[in-house]
């Protein structure tokens, strides 16, 4: 992914970057600017996928660069970091196309929370979870993965003391948001099979138990409620690894996807609302590290 930084202070540059790079985005590749009008040279030549720009810097501002890409019909994302507090002109640079308006000083966390939906797709991968039905055909040779192989792989993954219990009584509950889900698939069909649903507090204790701090790791995923570009690495090799717990007429499943989604919509909702018989819902727990929910679903796609 291609980042455009545009501030006129080099120093706030770097802050911005630091921040990207705390929340594991230091392998994308970086471009400055010290004003709107070398951002928009920059941004049609190098076309950048998210431009993070100052709002007050000479010669061009940030909002007459967020007009003047809106008036060219340059594909471009635009988020605005700035000592403004003007509640008029926050809603004008909003109303003008800004991702969001990001208020100095802030914390990596912050920016981070700001760009997830664009850096990690949750917006295309809403449209993509919605247009899954949250049924299951009757017959659907797919077994969910049992409470005992899930321990038994827990047990032998993990240092700490991980344990998996069925409950009968989960919902999905928005203070837990953001919410990672994983797509399963065949290994020769891209047909989703099956999905698993994540909550933050179970999301941290699958990131966070090979970490040297995982008490301190998974208190600061649930405080911030944000996850990196590692942490999210180790959930997917983790639902690798669960993949294979999947019984199907097919053969083994996969990892098909993986979604951060950070805030409500209407499939979640639906698939809290899915019949308890056709899902499996999980408690994971840690002495350590508190407990989460989780979610497997088979999925008919077709």
């Amino acid at each position: 992914m291609k980042f455009l930084i545009v501030d006129d202070s080099l120093a706030m540059q770097s802050i911005i970057k630091r921040s990207l790079a705390k929340a594991g985005y230091e392998e994308n590749d970086y471009q400055t600017a010290v004003d709107g009008f070398q951002a928009l040279e920059i941004i049609e030549q190098w076309q950048p996928d998210i431009v993070i720009s100052d709002w007050h810097m000479p010669n061009m501002t940030g909002i007459e660069l967020l007009k003047v890409v809106q008036e060219r019909e340059i594909d471009v994302k635009i988020g605005l970091v700035t000592t403004e507090t003007n509640q008029r002109l926050i809603v004008e640079a909003k109303e003008a196309g800004a991702l969001f308006v990001l208020h100095k000083p802030f914390e990596a966390h912050e920016l981070q929370q700001k760009l997830i939906p664009f850096i990690q797709g949750s917006e295309e991968s809403e449209r993509l979870i919605s247009q899954l039905p949250m049924s299951v055909k009757s017959g659907l040779p797919l077994q969910l993965p049992s409470i005992v192989a899930l321990n038994k792989l827990a047990n032998g993954l993990h240092t700490l003391d991980i344990r998996v219990d069925r409950s009968f009584s989960l919902g999905i509950n928005y203070a837990y948001l953001p919410y990672v889900i994983v797509l399963f698939c065949s290994e020769n069909d891209p047909t989703t099979k099956a999905m698993c649903v994540l909550d933050i507090r179970c999301a941290a204790i699958l990131s966070s138990a090979f970490s040297d701090n995982p008490q301190q790791a998974a208190a600061t995923v649930i405080k911030n409620k944000s996850l990196t570009k590692s942490q999210l690495a180790r959930i997917e090799k983790m639902m690798g690894s669960i993949s294979v717990l999947f019984t199907d007429a097919e053969g083994e499943l996969e990892v098909k996807s993986m979604h951060v989604i950070p805030k409500p919509f209407d499939q979640l909702d639906k698939l809290g609302a899915t019949s308890k018989d056709k899902r499996l819902d999980v408690v994971v727990y840690s002495e350590q590290l508190g407990e989460g929910q989780l979610i497997f679903m088979a999925v008919a796609d077709k």
